[in-house]
C-alpha cells in the first residue's frame, strides 16, 4: 500500500539557462536547493505529466537517409587494362520533409543517375527519370533510369545497412549489416542497355521516427526497455535491460510534438535515490541517437551553404523543449509490521444493561 506524504512539480523550460554541459536536447536541472528527497521507509516517483517542443528537425536526416550502391559495369575508361570495373559508393538522399513518396523515389533516382553519369563514359544526368505508376496507391518505391549512352552494367545491388541508419524504413527494403556486399535490400533490372530499373520491396515511408523519447539518465530505477531502444548494435544477455527512459511523445504533426499525461501513471520512474540533486534529461530517438543526427553534434537540421553548415542548433538555435514533471515522495507500508487497532476486549454482560455499560461505583 503507498502513501504520497509529499509532492513537487517541477516546470522545464530548456530554452535558457544553457551552460557549457547543457543544451536545449540534453538539458541539466540543478535540485539540490529543492529539498527532493525521501525519508526512512520512503522512495521518490518521478512523473512526466506534460512535454512539448516545436517539431524543427527533419523528417529525413543523417540517421535515415544514406545507402550503398554498388555496380560492375563493361564500360570502362579508354585506359582501364580490365573488361569490366566495379563501383562503390555511399550515396544520400537530401535532408528535408518530404511532400510524398514519389518526392523520395524521385530525389533517390537522381543520386543514382547523377553518380552513373560520373562513373561510366557516355551516362547521362538529364534524361528524364520515370515513376511507378502506383507509387500513389501502394507506396511501393519504383523508378527506370535512361542512363543515354549504353550503361553495361551486369550487376546492381542497392543496400539499406541498418548498423549505419534506417533507410530500410524510408525506403522500404531488406536491411543488411555491416561486411556484406553481395545482398540486395532491392531489386533492380539492367537488362535493357540504356535503362537501370529499380523496385524497391515494401511500402516506403516519410519518416522513421514516431516518438521523442525522454530519458533521464544517471537515475536509479526499476524501468526496463527492449534491446532495440538501448542501442540496436549492442548484444545484451536478455532481451531487455535497465532503462533510462521516462517518457515518450508521439510526433504529431509537422509542427508540434507532444504528450499530455491522462492518468497519474502513464510514464513514470521510481527512483532508487533518497536524494536527487541533479536531473538529466536527453531527447533521443526510439535507437538512443540523438535527434536527427549520427555520433553527436549540436544541430538536428540546419542548412549547409557555403560558408559553412549552421551547427549550433541546440546551443544557440531553436532545439528545445518545455516539460512539466511531478515528483512524489512515497511512502510504502512495510508487510514486516502490523499496523492494526490495539485490542479492545469485551465489556462482561453483568456490568451491562442491555447494549449501555453499567457505570461502576
Amino acid at each position: 500500500m503507498e502513501q504520497i506524504t509529499s509532492s513537487y512539480n517541477l516546470f522545464v523550460d530548456s530554452s535558457t539557462g544553457h551552460n557549457a554541459q547543457t543544451k536545449g536536447d540534453d538539458y541539466i536541472v540543478n535540485l539540490q536547493d529543492a529539498g527532493v528527497h525521501a525519508g526512512e521507509g520512503e522512495f521518490i516517483r518521478m512523473t512526466l505529466n506534460n512535454f512539448s517542443m516545436a517539431k524543427n528537425f527533419w523528417d529525413i536526416n543523417d540517421t535515415n537517409n544514406r545507402l550503398k550502391f554498388i555496380c560492375t559495369t563493361t564500360a570502362v575508361p579508354p585506359n582501364h587494362s580490365a573488361n569490366s570495373i566495379t563501383h562503390t559508393t555511399d550515396l544520400f538522399l537530401d535532408k528535408g520533409n518530404y511532400a510524398s513518396i514519389s518526392d523520395i523515389a524521385q530525389n533517390m533516382a537522381e543520386k543514382i543517375r547523377e553518380y552513373l553519369s560520373q562513373q561510366i563514359p557516355g551516362a547521362v544526368n538529364t534524361n528524364l527519370i520515370v515513376l511507378g505508376n502506383l507509387i500513389s496507391k501502394n507506396n511501393v518505391i519504383t523508378f527506370s533510369i535512361n542512363t543515354g549512352g549504353n550503361h553495361g552494367i551486369t550487376d546492381a545491388i542497392i543496400q539499406f545497412n541498418a548498423d549505419e541508419g534506417d533507410s530500410y524504413m524510408i525506403l522500404g527494403g531488406d536491411r543488411v549489416k555491416t561486411g556484406d556486399n553481395v545482398t540486395n535490400s532491392v531489386f533492380t533490372s539492367f537488362n535493357i542497355p540504356t535503362y537501370l530499373i529499380v523496385t524497391c520491396k515494401y511500402p516506403a515511408q516519410r519518416s522513421s521516427m514516431p516518438f521523442v523519447y525522454i530519458r533521464a539518465p544517471g537515475t536509479l530505477n526499476t524501468n526496463i526497455e527492449t534491446q532495440g531502444l538501448r542501442n540496436s548494435s549492442d548484444n545484451h544477455n536478455s532481451d531487455v535491460a535497465h532503462s533510462d527512459i521516462l517518457g515518450r511523445a508521439v510526433v504529431e504533426s509537422n509542427e508540434w510534438v507532444q504528450f499530455t499525461g491522462q492518468t497519474d501513471r502513464d510514464f513514470f520512474i521510481d527512483i532508487h535515490q533518497k536524494q536527487l540533486n541533479v536531473l538529466r534529461l536527453r531527447l533521443t530517438d526510439s535507437k538512443n541517437r540523438l535527434i536527427g543526427r549520427l555520433g553527436g553534434g549540436n544541430t538536428a537540421a540546419g542548412i549547409d551553404v557555403s560558408f559553412g553548415e549552421s551547427t549550433e542548433q541546440s546551443t544557440l538555435g531553436n532545439l528545445s523543449f518545455s516539460a512539466v514533471i511531478r515528483f512524489d515522495i512515497i511512502k510504502r507500508k512495510s508487510v514486516h509490521h502490523l499496523e492494526t487497532e490495539h485490542y479492545q476486549p469485551p465489556i462482561p454482560a453483568r456490568f451491562s444493561e442491555g447494549n449501555v455499560p453499567i457505570k461502576i461505583r
